[in-house]
């Protein structure tokens, strides 16, 4: 792999956290003009962490470039291992606030699987490289595979487990796994919904800011948004899905969208609810729209 691919790559991964937390006005999350529900970090909170995890992105995608030839299992637990000090060195720049906890994880797996891939398939890496939607598609197997014991490992034997967190109860009350169901599955939120719906949106508008915020909304129709069960319980999370259903169905013009989408901010910050497990998921779909030169 080439420095100069090695580098895109990696930045796209630092662009996906930056654009996400950018994209204003966003509902009930940190934007670049209010804090949403959170009364704990800022935009500036997020910003230093997703400069924390940059240098770890590099480190993820060589892993999975130079043990291309390891079962994936062993890969998993090395890029386990950088990962827990990424999240160190988050926690020690948010001062403990779990600002990026879940898409840290889950960018360790995608380029950890991305740098696998492009090391297993041979392809011409001595020159700049445009993925495709089937790469994209590839990218989220390989991803499957190196997750595939993920679930069997970590929530295991949780009935007697003294101290939870908050992941393994979602899972035991709720049966919702979480950023390690997205992994072990091949990110198919991504991969089979968001990516395919923001493909159409450019295509049919070009990619601008207002495409980013329908993707956002669509995502909060129908993922299982964990920040949201924990802050308001499984019945504030159906509603949530449903007024955002309702924001989209009105199909409504750049000026308005974002106008309704600031109110929509209020409600929820009155609410004290955070769609953080979809925030999350827009940014990861941001990741490859990147390598795929969509935006």
């Amino acid at each position: 792999m080439t420095r100069k691919l090695l580098d895109n790559i990696s930045r796209a991964a630092l662009k996906s956290l930056l654009y996400e937390v950018s994209l204003s006005p966003k509902p009930g999350l940190v934007d670049r003009f209010d804090n949403g529900a959170h009364d704990d970090m800022t935009f500036q909170t997020f910003i230093d962490s997703a400069l924390s995890l940059a240098p770890f992105f590099e480190s993820y995608l060589t892993i999975g470039f130079d043990t291309s030839d390891q079962s994936p299992q062993a890969v998993f637990q090395q890029l386990r291992q950088t990962g827990i000090a990424a999240e160190k060195a988050m926690f020690t720049v948010t001062k403990g606030i779990n600002t990026h906890k879940g898409v840290n994880f889950s960018l360790a797996v995608i380029l950890g699987a991305t740098g696998r891939w492009l090391a297993q398939t041979g392809r011409n890496l001595t020159k700049d490289y445009r993925f495709s939607k089937e790469d994209s598609c590839a990218i989220g197997q390989v991803a499957a595979e190196l997750c595939s014991d993920v679930l069997a490992m970590d929530l295991k034997d949780l009935e007697t487990k003294k101290h939870l967190s908050y992941g393994e109860r979602l899972y035991l009350d709720y049966g919702i796994t979480g950023p390690r169901g997205e992994a072990s599955a091949g990110f198919p939120t991504v991969i089979t919904k968001a990516l395919p719906f923001l493909r159409h949106e450019i295509q049919q508008r070009g990619p601008k800011d207002d495409v980013q915020l329908k993707l956002l909304l669509y995502l909060m129709t129908f993922v299982e948004d964990g920040n949201l069960i924990h802050r308001g319980g499984i019945a504030a999370w159906q509603t949530v899905k449903k007024e955002a259903a309702q924001l989209l169905d009105h199909h409504l013009s750049d000026a308005a969208l974002k106008k309704a989408i600031s109110e929509y901010n209020t409600i929820l910050i009155n609410r004290h609810l955070s769609p953080g497990g979809s925030a999350d998921l827009l940014a990861l779909t941001l990741f490859f729209a990147f390598l795929e030169e969509l935006i």
